[in-house]
């Protein structure tokens, strides 16, 4: 694997965030998605009862990280409802973060040894961090119990890496400008992205497939 130089990340307080983001250009690749998570068209969801939340974050984005306790929140309060459904997507702005790659990489390892849950669970950890690293990736995977000679072997042979450029692409694909980015039933979300009006939105899309 690539040695990456360290770096220092200053996580901003300020509810800008919340109308802010990160920015890059973007970069093409030949991944797809695999099957079971294919983009979720416009003419999919007219004829659906299911509302599906899309996010691209780059776990080194400031933006990002104010944001990820509302996702998350909004994924545990809709939790018990079946026609919600989350999806969270990477797209590391390797020009301009150093560790959002790696971490990406990490985050999809554990997944691939402990589950989508641990994966939720490590990609929040390392959301709350201010000073990311390699050795952090690798700490935090053990802290969480998840195997160290698997996680190693994974996370050191970039093994994950077509599933981190898969998800690259189809935010090129959509013509991303940064992070974080929503879609909801495919179409771009651009409003607030504050708790109270995002599950205002979502209840309101509920409610026009009753």
């Amino acid at each position: 694997m690539n040695i990456v130089k360290s770096s220092a990340l200053f996580l901003g307080t300020s509810s800008l965030l919340l109308l802010s983001g990160c920015f890059s250009e973007n970069t093409e690749n030949n991944y797809a998605l695999t099957e079971k998570n294919t983009p979720y068209t416009l003419e999919q969801a007219k004829n659906s009862e299911k509302v599906l939340i899309e996010e691209f974050s780059d776990i080194e984005c400031p933006a990002c990280k104010g944001f990820a306790p509302i996702f998350e929140k909004l994924e545990k309060d809709f939790s018990s409802n079946a026609n919600v459904e989350f999806r969270y997507y990477h797209y590391p702005l390797e020009q301009i973060h150093d560790f959002a790659f790696p971490a990406a990489l990490a985050s999809e390892c554990v997944s691939e040894i402990a589950g989508t849950e641990a994966r939720k669970k490590y990609i929040n950890a390392a959301f709350v961090e201010k000073r990311l690293s390699i050795d952090f990736f690798r700490s935090l995977a053990k802290e969480q119990e998840i195997d160290e000679e698997k996680f190693s072997s994974c996370f050191d042979e970039q093994k994950t890496k077509s599933i981190i450029k898969a998800h690259e692409k189809e935010g090129n694909d959509r013509k991303l400008r940064g992070t974080p980015t929503l879609y909801i039933n495919g179409e771009e979300y651009k409003k607030s992205r504050d708790y109270d009006t995002l599950y205002s939105e979502i209840q309101k899309r509920l409610n026009e497939k009753k």
